[in-house]
């Protein structure tokens, strides 16, 4: 099938801005949907400051500008979007409705890529009436700087509609990795979970101050996993010690099949996070917007690094994957 020349991005928050500056910095023609006109008139700028301080991170970059539109109406997608990307909220009702909306672009042939971090890939295609065409694109947070993808076939998404999303990934400058069966979470999600509800269950059990456990973190296994994963970890130290603790630690971690209590509690009195000004951190004495320019920092350190070591290799922020053309030739 001919490349696409024009990408339909559903949402814009901060995954659907990301997403259509990816797709924009890569020579795409970007249809950017939004239902509330107040916010799309404001899109258009705040995609534009994220380019800017892209460019000023990665001026070594020479992206392919596109062109992209603003709309609050869906008939432009239904009428020339070949892929559709989705970054609306995390709600299965809604990504379905969404799909079925695009019922025009599923009769032309269009490929559906959901950004969900969780929801089953198989139930939405299922709901929304066209499971063959529907593919799981997982972009972890913030979308323009994280270079890797998470790939899910659904039950009913067919060979030709994973590899199609997978070679799209490549050609916005993305490292894609298959997810070969649609499980609750996929990969990442799954062991940042496990991770969360165990440091969790050390709080709740007063082992240790949620400074201490987000230190311990970010000064240990977090220091090195850029480099090392955790099953090649495993493999430098011995799969017959990791046995040997498996034995007796496994028994004592968290295993709860559901909310801890920890948790629910701070959801009964309204500690909801950074957004209620409390959570495990009282946020009226932080300042947000510090540590999210702290985090994207150590994010492009991390993404120079690793491309200067070649563990990336062409998929960096700004540089889109090789591509011949536009038109005409198959890349998807």
């Amino acid at each position: 099938m001919p490349a696409p020349k024009t990408i339909g991005i559903c949402g814009i928050g901060q995954i659907g801005l990301a997403l259509g500056l990816c797709c924009w910095r890569s020579g795409y023609t970007v249809l950017l949907y939004g239902r509330n006109p107040k916010k799309l008139s404001m899109a258009d700028r705040n995609l534009r400051k994220m380019d800017r301080w892209t460019n000023s991170e990665f001026p070594e970059q020479k992206p392919r500008y596109g062109d992209i539109q603003f709309t609050s109406d869906l008939g432009p997608l239904n009428k020339e979007a070949e892929l559709v990307l989705e970054g609306i909220s995390e709600e299965m009702s809604a990504k379905v409705s969404l799909w079925r909306a695009l019922s025009g672009a599923a009769s032309r042939g269009a490929i559906f890529c959901s950004s969900t971090s969780g929801l089953s890939i198989s139930e939405m295609g299922r709901l929304a009436g066209y499971p063959s065409q529907i593919v799981g694109t997982h972009f972890w947070n913030p979308p323009h700087l994280m270079p890797l993808v998470e790939v899910v076939r659904g039950v009913g998404t067919t060979d030709r509609t994973v590899d199609r999303a997978i070679r799209f990934c490549r050609s916005i400058g993305k490292l894609p990795v298959r997810v070969n069966k649609d499980v609750p979470g996929f990969i990442g999600n799954r062991m940042l979970h496990a991770l969360w509800r165990e440091a969790i269950e050390i709080v709740e059990r007063g082992i240790a101050s949620p400074e201490d456990v987000d230190k311990v973190a970010k000064l240990t296994f977090g220091l090195r996993m850029p480099v090392v994963g955790p099953l090649e970890n495993m493999d430098l130290v011995g799969l017959d010690l990791v046995h040997t603790i498996h034995k007796y630690l496994l028994a004592d971690l968290a295993s709860q099949h559901g909310p801890g209590r920890l948790l629910s509690d701070k959801m009964k009195r309204g500690e909801l996070g950074m957004k209620a000004g409390r959570g495990f951190y009282d946020w009226t004495k932080r300042n947000p917007a510090v540590l999210l320019k702290a985090r994207d920092r150590q994010i492009v350190r991390e993404l120079r690094r690793l491309k200067r070591d070649g563990g990336l290799g062409k998929a960096v922020p700004g540089n889109p994957g090789k591509r011949k053309s536009l038109a005409g030739h198959d890349l998807c």
